[in-house]
């Protein structure tokens, strides 16, 4: 069976095209939608990330091929003018991992980029090869630019290098770009046109450090960081265990900018649900203030596994209470295990974040619902990359790009 995504629909001004992979749930095909392209085609091998991608992606035309990336080159065919996606690079992160372990796990591994988890790259590579747009997008974690003395970085660079792209990388800050949270993400551009590629320029700050606010080239202030009260201080209050999948939203006043953007377009809330805790979580959620951690409790009620053999602190951010007027830390895909590093700054709900909330954090609008079961949900939502801070890279690369007048791509199933 072929499919063919985009065809026939050529248009008097073409607009730029992507293809999207390990896509799911979809935020930078989100992002890049938002500036303006036409998405061909979403890749994934996830089943509850292909349902999520279908439900919110998938209904203008756009390819959904539900695939590994090892079985897709010999089967994928076309053209587009960037290719986007973020590979999983597991052992990249430190998260969860005792530092002392995670070191010497890694000095056993002579050959880490040739871990199956970490050269996933590759074959993103060879499908960028394959299909030669004009540019390619990869982002990762923040680890793998500096990670054995950015040996893994360099190889990457060169692999693309040896293909014909211009590369480079960059860490960026999606609270710097708008999103209200802290996230720090490796972001690797590539062209082959012959440019030094585009990054995007900040557009926010953080008004708790001494910088001096000054004018962009665009003539735009700096604004400061969104916060979490910015985000989801309009939305419905929960107790542990409260909430439904779909519901109405009900009437608030005085909704901040980013409250009213995320619910333009949206007449039901979606996936808003809290989770359950125990009530000795509950009562530690309460006795916490906001921006305080587990490690701040009185030393007789914090929980017995919170240090190592050595009484060294482990996971001193095992609970941690996020604060009103900061942006959120980093939303993980550790969530769908316990969310106790999300606890909400409302000591009257005594819970952590709901995938909901967790969304709007990311900079997903709330009329963007994840199709799968909550601890999913959580899952989905931390692996995703904020569609606000893609939209920032897929303007800042839009200039550049002259568009193809029939992007289209091909599955051979």
């Amino acid at each position: 069976m072929v499919l063919v995504g985009l065809r026939g629909r050529m248009e008097t001004t073409p607009v730029p095209s992507v293809l999207d992979l390990f896509a799911a749930p979809g935020g930078l095909s989100l992002g890049f939608k938002d500036a303006g392209y036409r998405i061909c085609a979403v890749v994934d091998s996830d089943r509850w990330g292909c349902e999520t991608l279908t439900h919110n992606l998938c209904k203008d035309g756009t390819l959904l091929i539900q695939s590994d990336i090892e079985d897709l080159q010999s089967k994928i065919r076309g053209r587009t003018d960037v290719v986007v996606g973020g590979p999983p690079c597991q052992s990249f992160s430190l998260v969860g991992r005792p530092k002392i372990n995670h070191l010497r796990l890694m000095e056993k591994r002579k050959r880490f980029i040739d871990d199956r988890r970490n050269r996933l790259y590759k074959h993103f590579v060879s499908i960028v090869n394959e299909f030669r747009p004009q540019f390619f997008v990869m982002e990762n974690v923040a680890g793998i630019i500096s990670f054995k003395e950015g040996r893994v970085r360099d190889q990457i660079l060169e692999d693309f290098e040896k293909i014909g792209y211009e590369t480079d990388v960059n860490i960026l800050n999606a609270a710097t770009f708008g999103v209200p949270q802290v996230r720090n993400r490796t972001i690797f551009i590539g062209n082959r046109i012959g440019m030094k590629n585009p990054f995007p320029k900040r557009t926010h700050f953080d008004p708790l450090k001494r910088v001096q606010v000054k004018l962009e080239e665009s003539g735009r202030e700096w604004k400061p960081y969104l916060t979490v009260f910015d985000a989801i201080s309009d939305l419905p209050p929960l107790q542990a265990g409260e909430g439904e999948d779909e519901s109405e939203y009900p009437p608030v006043s005085n909704l901040t900018s980013y409250q009213r953007w995320a619910r333009e377009g949206s007449t039901k809330l979606y996936n808003h649900v809290a989770r359950n805790h125990s009530e000795r979580d509950r009562e530690l959620f309460r006795m916490l203030d906001p921006g305080q951690e587990m490690i701040d409790l009185p030393e007789k009620l914090r929980p017995y596994h919170w240090k190592t053999k050595d009484n060294q602190p482990l996971f001193v951010d095992k609970i941690k209470k996020q604060r009103w007027d900061r942006p959120s830390s980093t939303i993980l895909a550790h969530m769908q295990k316990d969310g106790l590093m999300y606890v909400h700054p409302n000591r009257k709900q005594a819970r952590s974040f709901t995938p909901r909330e967790a969304a709007r954090l990311q900079s997903f609008p709330d009329s963007y619902r994840f199709m799968c079961p909550l601890t999913l949900q959580f899952k989905q939502i931390g692996n995703a990359v904020p569609p606000i801070l893609a939209r920032a890279i897929a303007l800042e690369i839009k200039a550049f790009l002259e568009p193809l007048k029939l992007p289209i791509v091909r599955y051979a199933e």
